[in-house]
C-alpha cells in the first residue's frame, strides 16, 4: 500500500518537473528572441587571418 502511494507521489512530481522543465525551456527561448530582436544582445562572427585570406 505505502509503495503504490510512493510510486504515484514520484510519478506526479516526475511529471511536474518535466511541465516545469518545458515552460522554462520555452520562455528562455523567448526571453533570448526578444532580446535580439531589441539589439541587446548581438551576435559577431570572429574568424581567423587564415579565413579572410581565402576569401
Amino acid at each position: 500500500m505505502l509503495l503504490a502511494i510512493l510510486q504515484a507521489m514520484l510519478q506526479f512530481v516526475l511529471k511536474l518537473g518535466v511541465i516545469f522543465g518545458f515552460i522554462f525551456m520555452i520562455s528562455c527561448t523567448a526571453f533570448v528572441i526578444v532580446c535580439i530582436v531589441h539589439g541587446d544582445i548581438k551576435i559577431n562572427v570572429i574568424r581567423s587571418k587564415r579565413e579572410e585570406e581565402n576569401e
